[in-house]
């Protein structure tokens, strides 16, 4: 197409646009809108000139979906910065009657004031700003100034002066409108009017907004005082040191004071800023402070679960309550060490007993959540909570398994570093800890939650870290063999052979592990299930992740390959996937055998294979193979640093920590060495006892991928026994 042909092709296409707009019915003009983006890219003066009038000029008569689609538009075209000012559109929205109309508007002209020119925004907003906040205006529109006022005063365009002299005398009136809702609005902004006068000093800060906020934490109505509240904590980044000790403490104080008398429910809003307040007025905290802030936090997390509360609180509310306090876990915990030591295991202790023990599930899940982030935080002192973490372990709520499942591995090492665990002798905690996590097991797999039950088995690798292997093969490896063999999501018993495979590796005794690899044997690879066999060919997928050539080659390699003759397509299909693998890590003349076995195997499948989707790959594997070359040093250096390890563990020396975690996380990551393709860099040259000769051998990645090893047998769907 020549360029006058596209020419005539977007001049005749913003034609049909246009005529679509004036014509069309409601679906043509949205599908029109929906393409503004698109048209600007191809066409953006033919847009600029001919569609976006259009647009504008059917605004004012259109249907509410039409002004919805365009308000949302008009926001995105402002980002991009076109050659057109929209915002006399925006404010005459404003104006609709329909509210849903006004208010989307109203949330496009908030989103795009921090993108507006400063002349637009001291002509145009500032004076709509101005004239929504007069007492003849609706509740509606002076709620909607407060919003302007707050974007205008942190605008860029605006200086600290302008701010004072333009904005803060709005806020002030608005501050004492008659109406809550417009009180609430303007004390919801008056953090972003501190940041524009921030600037001028704090004195600006504190004459002109402070006492605005003690009157507004008085203020007759609930809502009123519980934005009081968070604005309060918001505000304390814009003041000093000083004022802080002298007004901000004392004031903070009061407001909780007063949410503890009867019939006051701005704890609510108090607990969910907490975290905050802490973190803002620590620094300037005295001890005496720290205690106070801890007792009332100690108060206000047993809202609603008291005989002589208040019959007219709603019990949702003191749940949200202390679910809040719940979250503000961790920010406490450090303040309470930093501040009062001594109190950890006594008053914050009890606080955080009677949380972690709630009657509500969400705040336990709430717990649940932060539990690693306490633990790490307590350091040598989280032997105190041990209790806790079995009572949530044993947890009967779904949602809270859930939350603490995917922390287990970290709080389970925090305990092994400050030796609650032990990895060479079982002490209580591991046995109490331990009963807990095969009962959590238990409740998560009676659950339809296959996510779940795959997060615990993963979970479960880091086990050697923390427990003594005698005490992980009698109680866990069982149930992993187990979720292995009847696991019915596939996922699942994916991950359960891995975690099998990690306890296998780190086992420090040989029968232990002479029994795991029986099992794998006996009940997968020569399983009368078609299906466990291919659970098999899984397990040595995640076992070339894991462990050394020789060691793969000892055991898991001629079962594999007797797979090649399984009366089931689709797990012959699998078996031919790995063999590029298998062929690489052979080493010649050591493993001539194993060459042959392989070769013969692959001569035979070639001949008398009947299903053709096999016989494809194999051609295709095949060829893959004679096309290998080499592999680079740092597979070798990994491979020999393996082999090592395995070593050691043999000789009844446990590994490192870090070598653990890192072998049980490398597989949640996109790996360099799975994804590389393999370069012809120099072969492997092995040097021979007997003759000292050198021979060459292609040797390979030891983790090759398959990321399609399933691609055939997803419409398999696992019906084992439960």
């Amino acid at each position: 197409m020549t360029d006058e042909d596209e020419d005539e092709w977007l001049k005749r296409f913003l034609e049909e646009e246009e005529r679509l707009l004036t014509k069309g019915d409601d679906l043509q003009k949205l599908s029109v809108i929906g393409s503004l983006p698109e048209l600007l890219k191809y066409d953006q003066k033919g847009t600029v000139s001919k569609i976006i009038p259009k647009i504008q000029q059917e605004l004012p008569n259109a249907s509410s979906e039409f002004n919805l689609a365009v308000s949302k538009m008009f926001s995105v075209l402002i980002h991009m910065d076109i050659p057109v000012n929209l915002t006399p559109q925006i404010l005459q929205g404003i104006e609709n009657r329909d509210p849903i109309i006004a208010n989307a508007w109203m949330e496009t002209l908030l989103a795009v004031i921090s993108v507006l020119k400063g002349p637009v925004i001291k002509n145009e907003i500032l004076k709509c700003a101005i004239s929504k906040s007069q007492l003849s205006k609706t509740s509606y529109f002076r709620v909607s100034s407060c919003k302007i006022l707050g974007e205008i005063s942190v605008h860029k365009c605006m200086s600290p002066f302008e701010v004072k002299k333009d904005v803060l005398p709005l806020v002030q009136s608005l501050c004492q409108d008659c109406f809550f809702e417009v009180r609430a609005a303007m004390c919801k902004e008056l953090p972003n009017v501190a940041q524009g006068l921030f600037n001028l000093g704090d004195a600006i800060v504190k004459v002109n907004l402070l006492p605005l906020l003690v009157e507004l934490s008085a203020d007759e109505n609930v809502n009123v005082r519980s934005m009081a509240i968070e604005s309060m904590v918001s505000i304390i980044p814009y003041l000093s040191d000083d004022t802080i000790k002298g007004t901000i403490i004392p004031l903070a104080k009061k407001l909780c004071t007063k949410s503890a008398s009867e019939g006051d429910i701005t704890y609510t809003a108090i607990a969910n800023v907490y975290t905050m307040l802490i973190c803002n007025l620590q620094p300037q905290m005295s001890s005496n402070d720290a205690m106070w802030f801890l007792d009332y936090y100690s108060h206000i997390c047993k809202k609603g679960l008291s005989l002589v509360e208040d019959l007219e609180t709603d019990p949702s509310v003191c749940m949200l309550c202390r679910q809040n306090c719940a979250k503000c876990l961790p920010t406490l915990t450090s303040m309470v060490l930093a501040q009062i030591g001594s109190e950890i295991s006594l008053k914050w202790y009890q606080t955080f007993k009677a949380l972690a023990d709630d009657p509500c599930y969400m705040v336990r899940k709430s717990v649940a959540n932060c539990f690693s982030e306490v633990v790490k935080i307590l350091g040598g002192c989280n032997k105190i909570i041990v209790l806790d973490f079995t009572r949530l372990l044993r947890d009967e709520d779904e949602e809270v398994l859930q939350a603490l499942i995917p922390n287990i591995a970290d709080i389970l090492e925090q305990f092994t570093k400050t030796n609650v665990l032990q990895r060479e002798i079982p002490v209580q905690a591991t046995l109490d800890i331990g009963r807990a996590m095969l009962k959590c097991q238990n409740q998560a797999f009676k659950t339809n939650n296959w996510r779940m039950k795959e997060c615990l088995l993963k979970q479960w690798e880091r086990l050697p870290n923390c427990f003594p292997s005698d005490f992980i093969h009698q109680h866990f490896s069982p149930v992993i063999l187990n979720a292995t063999i009847y696991g019915k999501a596939k996922p699942v018993r994916s991950q359960a052979t891995r975690t099998l495979l990690i306890i296998l590796r780190y086992s420090l005794k040989e029968n232990h592990r002479t029994w795991i690899r029986e099992m794998i044997q006996t009940q997968l690879c020569n399983s009368s299930s078609c299906y466990s066999r291919q659970v098999y060919i899984t397990l040595c997928n995640h076992a070339i992740d894991i462990f050394s050539w020789k060691y793969f080659k000892e055991y898991f390699y001629l079962p594999l390959l007797n797979l090649a003759e399984d009366p089931i397509a689709i797990v012959r299909l699998s078996m031919v996937k790995l063999c590029p693998a298998l062929k690489q890590m052979l080493i010649l003349p050591l493993d001539r055998a194993l060459q042959l076995k392989l070769e013969n195997i692959l001569s035979k499948m070639e001949m008398m294979e009947s299903d053709k989707d096999v016989m494809m790959t194999l051609k295709l594997k095949l060829k893959e193979m004679k096309s290998f070359k080499g592999i680079k040093n740092e597979i070798l250096l990994e491979d020999k640093r393996r082999a090592e390890e395995e070593d050691k563990i043999m000789k009844g020396r446990p590994v490192g920590l870090k070598a653990i975690t890192q072998m049980s996380t490398v597989h949640q990551k996109d790996s360099t060495v799975k994804n590389m393709k393999l370069s012809p860099t120099k072969p492997i040259v092995v040097k021979t006892p007997a003759s000292g000769s050198k021979r060459t051998s292609s040797s390979t990645i030891p983790r090759y991928h398959f990321n399609n090893m399933h691609t055939l047998s997803c419409f398999f769907q696992l019906q084992l026994p439960a």
